[in-house]
């Protein structure tokens, strides 16, 4: 087993130690965006061998499930296309029609991308920095999905099921250094700097057949895993879950810690509701993965879909 690296923030909120400044120095914004060189782009484009692209996103239709108090609606708008209507109506025009749409819906809703201004430690997010320093009931002053760098890097996804042989992992299984190193040694593969990891737990299969189930408890990222990531400086940590970390927390005391960890206190970016069966159906442990985040000023996370390309 390779220990765990714990330090600096425990998981008591407001009477943990101090736990800043990030390893990127007082000022800096981006957290693990810094990982992203393009040493290391040049490096992962070497990784694809056929050229196929794997979608790892899920989709977003009704009935999925979403977490309260946040809202998913979709409404086609068709003042440009119904008889008698049109961009240009009358006699002698085009008679161009066509559809558009209006979203009403939070970007923490199906497959999306943290920002570091989306979990704080008592009021203090990335960097130690205030949350009245940058809140804006408007967007965000920092922090915002606008200044968050494209990934364009090594993508590992790990088969935590098939470690544990389960075609599905149960609610409430905490994924641990054991865990990480297990799979690792299992695909024979290693986490370096920069990497973005996936998660494979199964539970991403209840999606589109068991909403309900999907969004209440779930397997996850533990305590000691995600210092065991970030210790190996990763870019971005995802799972086929809709949280990432375990739920029910390991302590019901310290409730969200992993992403106090990630994103407060390491700037490590955070990855939800993904689809990582036809990487794991396909044996392929390394990959190139690309995303790209919506460049919405001032908000705490984007709705993505990122590839992995085989």
């Amino acid at each position: 087993m390779t220990e765990a690296i714990i330090s600096g923030y425990d998981g008591t909120g407001r009477k943990s130690a101090g736990w800043w400044p990030s390893r990127y120095g007082a000022e800096d914004s981006a957290g693990t965006g810094n990982e992203l060189t393009p040493e290391r782009v040049l490096r992962a484009l070497r990784i694809p061998v056929s050229g196929r692209v794997v979608e790892l996103a899920q989709t977003v239709e009704p009935g999925i499930a979403v977490a309260e108090p946040r809202t998913w609606a979709l409404h086609i708008l068709s003042y440009a296309a119904l008889a008698g209507s049109g961009f240009v109506p009358g006699e002698g025009t085009s008679d161009a029609t066509a559809f558009d749409e209006q979203a009403e819906l939070s970007f923490h809703v199906g497959c999306h991308v943290d920002g570091l201004g989306h979990v704080g430690i008592a009021g203090r997010f990335y960097n130690g920095t205030r949350y009245e320093d940058f809140y804006s009931p408007t967007g965000h002053r920092r922090f915002g999905m606008e200044g968050v760098r494209s990934w364009m890097t090594r993508g590992v996804c790990l088969d935590v099921a098939g470690l544990i042989e389960k075609e599905i992992i149960e609610e409430g299984f905490v994924i641990g250094p054991d865990h990480l190193d297990g799979a690792c040694h299992r695909q024979g593969i290693d986490i370096g700097a920069g990497d973005v990891v996936l998660l494979h737990t199964g539970w991403g299969s209840l999606w589109s057949n068991d909403a309900k189930r999907y969004g209440a408890n779930e397997p996850g990222l533990g305590w000691e895993g995600a210092h065991w990531l970030t210790a190996r400086r990763v870019s971005a940590v995802g799972a086929d879950n809709w949280a990432l970390e375990v739920i029910p927390f390991e302590r019901a005391e310290h409730a969200l810690v992993v992403h106090q960890h990630l994103l407060a206190e390491t700037g490590t970016y955070i990855i939800e509701n993904l689809r990582t069966s036809e990487l794991v159906r396909e044996d392929r442990s390394e990959f190139l993965f690309a995303m790209s985040p919506l460049k919405i000023r001032g908000s705490t996370a984007s709705m993505v879909s990122p590839v992995a390309v085989l």
